[in-house]
């Protein structure tokens, strides 16, 4: 990615979507947009602040790539901006926290407040709620988003992904059903971690948290905070396999010679994206003296 005077990314930064015009990445604050062909840097996006057409905090955002617009989720309001940072409008809480978009439309939770419970909701492209499922309280998720409990939605291939109770739901149209039951069932957690997991649930002790899941055909990729540490793994879910179990990340290739371990950030059209800092080209000796402080975006064909 092109280094500018305004786009220094730090370590923070993950990618928020790419599209035939741009790639979009965010921070704690801020959206940057690059040219999709070259990676060149086109703008900054930042309107962190107290006003009524500024964020003080973001719970979750998404671009959309057919409206062109930012969408940031605040713990009062979600905010609709342009790419230049303009202030297009804003939809009451009412009380939408955490959310994605699809190409019809989008999954969000939605919390009732006088029942203390969240439902997961399909909106169509005007926001009006379509579909709702399973209330659920902070005991039965265990995705952790802004120091409460919420789930987290994954898109691959148009498709979401959200983890409760073990078990990965999958969106079909406008619809979620259960697609796969982690640690139950064919797909069962690798003997090495899996008595560990029972020892601790059994102690009352939250083992697993920080779920992402990623379904794009057969593959699921599904990684997890325990122990410590971060644990990436890849399941075929017609044979119920593990294929891969790694706590640096899943392998990629880089070039025709060089590999690398690294998380799966995004996946479009059946290619899976990533970000790679310098410091993690470094420890591959892919760095280059010529570099700057802004990531490389590494994008793999899984159809490959």
């Amino acid at each position: 990615m092109e280094t500018n005077d305004k786009c220094l990314l730090s370590a923070n930064a993950y990618l928020l979507n790419v599209t035939p015009k741009y790639i979009v990445i965010g921070d704690k604050t801020s959206f940057y947009f690059f040219n999709a062909e070259n990676g060149s840097f086109l703008s900054v996006m930042d309107r962190k602040g107290n006003g009524p057409e500024e964020y003080a905090d973001i719970f979750s955002r998404f671009f959309d790539e057919e409206k062109e617009l930012i969408y940031v989720a605040t713990p009062n309001k979600t905010k609709l901006y342009k790419p230049d940072g303009t202030f297009v409008s804003e939809y009451p809480k009412d009380s939408i926290s955490n959310f994605i978009g699809v190409s019809n439309g989008y999954w969000g939770t939605y919390k009732r407040e006088y029942q203390k419970s969240h439902l997961v909701a399909f909106f169509d492209k005007d926001w009006n709620m379509k579909q709702s499922f399973f209330p659920f309280d902070v005991e039965s998720v265990t995705g952790f988003s802004g120091g409460y409990i919420v789930p987290r939605f994954r898109d691959g291939n148009d498709q979401v992904c959200i983890v409760i109770n073990d078990t990965l739901y999958a969106s079909r149209k406008e619809k979620l059903i259960p697609a796969v039951a982690i640690n139950q069932g064919k797909l069962k957690m690798p003997t090495d971690l899996n008595g560990d997991l029972e020892r601790m649930l059994t102690e009352g002790k939250y083992c697993i948290k920080a779920e992402n899941a990623l379904l794009v055909n057969d593959l699921l990729f599904y990684d997890f905070f325990w122990n410590e540490s971060r644990h990436y793994t890849l399941w075929d879910t017609n044979s119920g396999e593990l294929l891969t179990h790694s706590e640096k990340g899943y392998v990629m290739p880089y070039n025709e010679k060089a590999i690398v371990n690294t998380p799966v950030s995004l996946i479009r059209n059946n290619k899976a994206y990533t970000l790679l800092s310098i410091d993690k080209l470094a420890q591959y000796g892919l760095a280059n003296e010529e570099d700057d402080s802004n990531p490389t975006l590494l994008c793999v064909d899984l159809g490959n």
